[in-house]
């Protein structure tokens, strides 16, 4: 497992409970990086075109569409990146930088406008996301702290997760809509909508619980 905050042995209920604390140290790393993502012009959401069939599956396990998340602006996102094929699983390797891995601050790969360091290719937006933090085309990947790969019947799954810990940083009792995709290579740090998924493209609308 590579941990960019050098926690590699720890047991996995202490690096929750890092997880919890790092995730209130994202409101001030957002501030910081917020001045440096005032500079990127934003643009509009990334589309594919018809009949395009990608080698990964995206899939958004929590929160659902339509779901109240979580309570007090205090929330969780799960996702998984599924290899339908040979493709795929080459698209999700090692030798591409995908690996398991913990991800947290005062680690430089952290904040958001970032890209996920054991997940480079993976992009996600939320349309709440404050100016702050680089507003609602940031890249939130490099928030996401706990990084799992699997093998399902020779099919490689990668597996992100993200604990927001600073209540009402993205709203509290406000619709959202996260987007979700992979790209080729390094993802961006600031969405300008001329990326080319390499996965289907999740827009998904869910509620911040208050």
């Amino acid at each position: 497992m590579h941990d960019h905050n050098q926690t590699a042995g720890t047991s996995r209920r202490t690096r929750r409970a890092w997880v919890r604390a790092a995730a209130g140290l994202t409101a001030a790393g957002a501030l910081l990086i917020g001045g440096a993502t005032a500079a990127f012009a934003t643009a509009g959401g990334t589309t594919q075109h018809s009949g395009y069939s990608p080698a990964i599956k995206l899939v958004i396990t929590n929160p659902r569409p339509g779901d109240i998340a979580g309570t007090g602006g205090d929330f969780t996102v799960d996702l998984k990146a599924l290899a339908l094929n040979a493709t795929g699983n080459q698209q999700l390797s090692a030798a591409n930088g995908y690996r398991p891995g913990l991800n947290l601050p005062p680690a430089a790969t952290f904040g958001p406008g970032m890209p996920d360091p054991n997940a480079p290719g993976l992009v996600v937006t939320l349309s709440t996301t404050p100016q702050a933090a680089g507003g609602p085309n940031a890249n939130l990947a490099g928030v996401f702290q706990l990084n799992s790969v699997t093998s399902h019947n020779g099919l490689t799954r990668v597996i992100n997760d993200w604990e927001v810990g600073v209540p009402g940083f993205f709203g509290k009792n406000v619709p959202t809509t996260l987007t979700a995709y992979l790209v080729r290579g390094i993802a961006p740090g600031i969405v300008t909508g001329h990326e080319q998924p390499i996965s289907n493209v999740i827009h998904e609308t869910f509620r911040i619980g208050g």
